[in-house]
């Protein structure tokens, strides 16, 4: 097992530095236009609090107000809701999908199992390969993350932003994981893997924002992980209940239907 993620990320290197630096780049930015935007903050909390209620969702993070004088306030909206997931979001979905998908495409991954490593292990391997790849562009943000706040004056507490962040990239690996799952458990399934991931996650985002302009999708967004992803919580030191349990049944129940599935299906 240990060979196979090794030989994972020496194959990623390059890509991972460049996810590095993107998603790097993109907290730098956001974290230094604070001090302008506070300064501004009464303006332009009045102009998005006066917004319909589901755009008003998408700008303030998901919460019925927002402040952005307030670091936690600004840090939420502007990074933690929205910006960063959908970052992370598209790199867990392009590597779940992949990470199994390529091999197979490639007609190499024949060449793996050939060798003396049970299909178990090998699908070990790979998942957790995404998760050191992941937990890699992820940990060098949260430790930009923590050094720039307060040259900027985003004062927060540093666990506060640990927990935010560990929050945001779980959630986020989660629907690169499904992907995962879905294209290691059957041929059938791994053919809708990416569509998939990406309905559920960006389509239940615009959803979860929305429906508090329709009523009629007040039931349905129940059933999408959106609906309960809440960093606010995170940085007042609680998870959510639902985002709980939907990462709890992706990560845990995922990984047994996809052993199951991938020990018993033909490779292709």
């Amino acid at each position: 097992m240990k060979d196979v993620i090794f030989w994972e990320l020496r194959r990623r290197q390059i890509t991972i530095l460049w996810w590095t630096i993107g998603s790097i780049v993109l907290v730098s930015v956001i974290l230094m236009v604070f001090p302008s935007i506070r300064d501004q903050a009464a303006q332009l909390d009045q102009v998005i609090n006066k917004l319909p209620e589901g755009v008003r969702g998408l700008k303030a993070g998901g919460n019925a107000s927002v402040s952005l004088d307030d670091p936690v306030s600004f840090l939420n909206s502007q990074l933690f809701y929205a910006t960063l997931p959908i970052l992370w979001i598209l790199l867990a979905i392009t590597r779940g999908a992949s990470v199994l998908g390529r091999e197979e495409q490639t007609h190499t991954l024949e060449l793996l199992l050939a060798r003396p490593i049970s299909r178990t292990h090998v699908l070990l391997a790979k998942a957790l390969s995404l998760l050191v790849e992941f937990a890699i562009v992820t940990g060098l943000t949260l430790i930009i993350i923590i050094a720039l706040a307060p040259v900027f004056d985003l004062h927060v507490n540093t666990a506060q932003l640990a927990l935010a962040t560990l929050y945001t990239a779980v959630f986020s690996l989660s629907f690169g994981y499904v992907a995962f799952v879905m294209q290691a458990t059957n041929r059938f399934t791994k053919r809708a893997a990416t569509t998939f991931a990406v309905l559920l996650s960006f389509g239940g985002y615009v959803l979860a924002s929305l429906s508090a302009m329709a009523s009629w999708l007040e039931w349905p967004v129940k059933f999408l992980p959106y609906h309960y992803f809440r960093p606010l919580d995170a940085f007042e030191g609680s998870w959510p209940r639902g985002a709980l349990l939907y990462m709890a049944i992706v990560y845990i129940v995922g990984t047994i239907v996809a052993i199951v599935g991938f020990r018993h299906r033909d490779i292709e």
